[in-house]
């Protein structure tokens, strides 16, 4: 049943590709050989399995954070979406280009030192949200010396984009979108 509920979740989410890939008026592509297999097998699904599937399709993987009891700050009025603030030239540059040695580390420990930050001061402004270059050299620096380390990679900033997974929601009860 597990196999069964995989495959129909890959099935619904191809043809949501394909859906997206086609321009209207456009006749659907044909599925291939294996797809239409999945597709009959969708389709002989059992009234118990259909349950399963649609609570298979609708988890929330992100990590579980109460905010029930996080109020609204002032300054979630002039609230601005972290998309929108102008980044630091570094931030722009590593951004350009994701995939260098310590460029993921550098993101991850600017967006956790950004959510910290609105969070202690209370900034939903682009102020709040973008943190210095300074600021985070410094503790990429710091983290590079406790871990014994050149290079700082994903391993080793996991925990710390967890946690900005977490604070983010946060953000968003204090602010609105982060």
């Amino acid at each position: 049943m597990t196999r069964t509920v995989i495959l129909s979740g890959l099935v619904i989410l191809g043809l949501g590709t394909m859906g997206l890939a086609q321009t209207p008026g456009a006749p659907p592509d044909l599925p291939e050989a294996e797809l239409q297999e999945l597709l009959d097998r969708q389709a002989e699904m059992s009234e118990a399995e259909k349950p399963a599937e649609e609570d298979f399709l609708s988890l929330d993987l992100s990590p579980d954070v109460d905010v029930s009891s996080v109020e609204r700050v002032p300054s979630a009025a002039q609230n601005q979406p972290n998309r929108t603030c102008e980044k630091t030239p570094e931030m722009r540059s590593n951004v350009r280009s994701p995939g260098g040695p310590g460029k993921r580390a550098y993101r991850d420990i600017a967006v956790y030192l950004s959510t910290i930050n609105v969070i202690s001061t209370q900034d939903c402004t682009c102020a709040g949200k973008i943190i210095p270059h300074e600021r985070v050299a410094r503790f990429e620096d710091r983290l590079r010396r406790e871990l014994d380390v050149d290079v700082l990679t994903p391993d080793h900033t996991r925990g710390l984009y967890e946690a900005y997974e977490r604070q983010i929601k946060i953000v968003d009860a204090m602010c609105g979108e982060y």
